[in-house]
């Protein structure tokens, strides 16, 4: 459904699609409206233009045209649609400017971004502070991750102030998951006792995309809480091999 902007996305393009996602997530009224089955495609279709033309870039607006034009099956379903289209086109300006390796750099800020905030519950609080403006989030940003590229930024930007209803690092995850697969890839996200060299990660790799039938970006944890073996998470799908898991398995079965 994007292609049509895929060539020529630009950052700026996905900072206006989330910031007519924000719009939604504040107006309710406006939302269930434009996602009413019961208003032609038409009328739904011109209101969107009425609010937004003006307000934002006209190819945001042409974004928000399309995707008004679908069936949602809740009226949340259209800001998500969104949101998702943001993150997609912010992926193709990554693909514009320096190929398939820029788009890995993004999946990579996305995920360091991510570890930065599951290893430091004060800079959690700090980001999930109600208390906390916008600009002070980005100030912090600033400060804690200063050489994002611009397309990372724009989507950490999106995690951290408007999370809808997320922890951001779990929204960082999600955002590089989908960043992913624009390149029929998945991430892997592999927890272990001990730190791993080059070879063995490459090994991993291997022997799980050779389990998955493609091929896998590995991120390997350190986990030290781990006894031994190792914890994978693909997309939704969990093997847990680590030592700790298996006796805690065998507690169960000899308590029961």
């Amino acid at each position: 459904m994007l292609e049509r902007w895929a060539g020529a996305a630009q950052p700026r393009l996905a900072r206006d699609v989330f910031g007519i996602t924000a719009v939604l997530d504040e107006q309710g009224s406006l939302r269930r409206a434009l996602t009413d089955p019961a208003h032609s495609d038409d009328q739904r279709v011109a209101l969107a233009w009425r609010v937004f033309e003006g307000r934002t870039s006209r190819e945001a607006c042409e974004v928000l045209d399309a995707l008004v034009r679908q069936r949602w099956s809740g009226d949340r379903g259209l800001a998500d649609g969104l949101e998702a289209a943001g993150v997609t086109l912010a992926g193709h300006a990554a693909e514009n400017r320096a190929g398939a390796e820029g788009l890995d750099n993004v999946v990579d800020d996305l995920l360091s971004v991510q570890g930065l905030l599951d290893s430091d519950a004060e800079l959690q609080r700090a980001f999930t502070d109600a208390r906390a403006t916008d600009d002070a989030k980005l100030t912090l940003l600033g400060r804690v991750a200063p050489n994002l590229s611009e397309e990372a930024r724009v989507l950490v930007e999106q995690a951290v102030t408007n999370p809808r209803g997320a922890l951001p690092q779990r929204l960082l995850g999600t955002f590089a998951d989908r960043l992913a697969e624009l390149r029929d890839r998945w991430i892997a996200r592999v927890s272990t006792p001990v730190a791993l060299d080059d070879s063995q990660v490459e090994r991993l790799r291997s022997a799980l995309g050779r389990i998955y039938g493609r091929d896998l970006k590995v991120v390997v944890d350190t986990d030290r809480s781990l006894v031994g073996g190792l914890r994978v998470t693909v997309g939704d799908e969990v093997f847990d091999g680590s030592v700790a898991t298996r006796l805690n398995e065998l507690q169960l079965k000899l308590g029961a």
